[in-house]
């Protein structure tokens, strides 16, 4: 009779360790994942880092293009201010001059080119 508790309790035992190394396997498996999961997130974060500098170098490439074009619409402008304040010359009709004097409401203004800078970011 003892040697069927010996048996019985060596049964339980194997049964234990069927279950242990089931166990183990199955952890094996999880922290495979884990670290392949891991090692994925690495890829990722650096992915996102390189996008993240690409991202800022094209930020400062803007930066500049749309201060080289502000300087350059800035210089047309200059250019228009110059032209629209310049003395208009025409030249009138011959009845006019004979007719009477001259129309002093075809005289231009001065026009505001002012170009004003607004932040964008």
């Amino acid at each position: 009779m003892s040697n069927l508790y010996v048996l019985a309790f060596e049964g339980f035992l194997a049964l234990l360790l069927v279950i242990a190394i089931l166990y183990c396997i199955r952890l094996d498996g999880k922290l495979k994942a884990l670290r392949n999961g891991n090692t994925r997130m690495l890829e990722a974060a650096r992915e996102l880092q390189n996008s993240a500098m690409h991202a800022e170098n094209a930020v400062t490439a803007l930066r500049r293009s749309a201060d080289a074009a502000g300087r350059e619409l800035q210089n047309k402008i200059d250019e228009a201010r110059a032209m629209a304040n310049a003395p208009l010359v025409r030249e009138a009709p011959r009845e006019v001059m004979i007719d009477g004097p001259r129309d002093r409401d075809n005289v231009r203004q001065p026009v505001d080119f002012t170009l004003r800078r607004r932040s964008v970011l």
